[in-house]
């Protein structure tokens, strides 16, 4: 599903964010992608949905080089990578399901497509009862579900989380991570970068550890810092 061969990515400035690093996930397979700030995590992530590209090596999604990739492939690639950040992101000025909607327009669902599938994900994210409400209405876990519905919502192959408990309080931080299994649960694979470091302990899944750029742990059922 996503392989790294030999990436290495260094930015203009000379800062080499990944050297060297070979990684393959599965699909289906949940991954915890730990290391200290600056170890490389958000450009592993970054380079995943082509928002970066590597200086050397390769990144392979689905069978596919992204470098490799034209135009109107990478706006494939994207729909098929649903991406959940640390800031939840949401529009303001938006309700909760409009913002879900609003990935979906972007790939210009029909309004009747719209209508039946994202309550079906609110309902997955346990959000029905909010979906008339404003993001300022919502509590920071509800954001960050609403935020998860929006990523989900077209079905993608490939679901990343960047810090997706980071802004939350340990409770609601739980509760997204079990949100989070139930959805890699249907299939979908999973990464998340994460410093939470009691939920990568506890869930004893699959973690790639970073370090100045390099990989130095992949374990299989492996915790934060072994």
């Amino acid at each position: 599903m996503i392989h790294l061969y030999n990436v290495t990515k260094e930015y203009p400035n000379g800062v080499v964010a990944l050297k060297n690093v070979t990684v393959n996930i599965n699909k289906g397979e949940f991954v915890f992608l730990v290391g200290p700030s600056g170890a490389g995590k958000s450009t592993f992530i970054r380079l995943i949905f082509r928002e970066e590209l590597p200086t050397s090596g390769q990144v392979i999604i689905a069978g596919k080089s992204i470098a490799r990739l034209r135009p109107s492939k990478v706006a494939v690639l994207r729909r098929n990578i649903g991406v959940v950040f640390q800031d939840f992101r949401l529009l303001p000025d938006r309700t909760v399901f409009e913002n879900v909607a609003f990935a979906m327009r972007v790939l210009q669902y029909s309004q009747r497509e719209i209508d039946q599938r994202v309550p079906e994900v609110l309902h997955l994210v346990g959000l029905t009862s909010k979906a008339g409400n404003y993001p300022y209405q919502l509590s920071g876990g509800e954001q960050q579900r609403t935020a998860i519905a929006r990523a989900i919502v077209n079905n993608p192959k490939i679901l990343v989380a960047d810090e997706p408990t980071g802004n939350l309080d340990p409770e609601t931080s739980w509760e997204i991570m079990h949100l989070l299994y139930e959805i890699n649960k249907r299939g979908t694979t999973l990464i998340v970068a994460t410093h939470d470091q009691k939920i990568v302990d506890a869930m004893k899944r699959r973690v790639i550890a970073l370090d100045r750029g390099r990989l130095v742990r992949d374990d299989q059922e492996g915790g934060y810092g072994l």
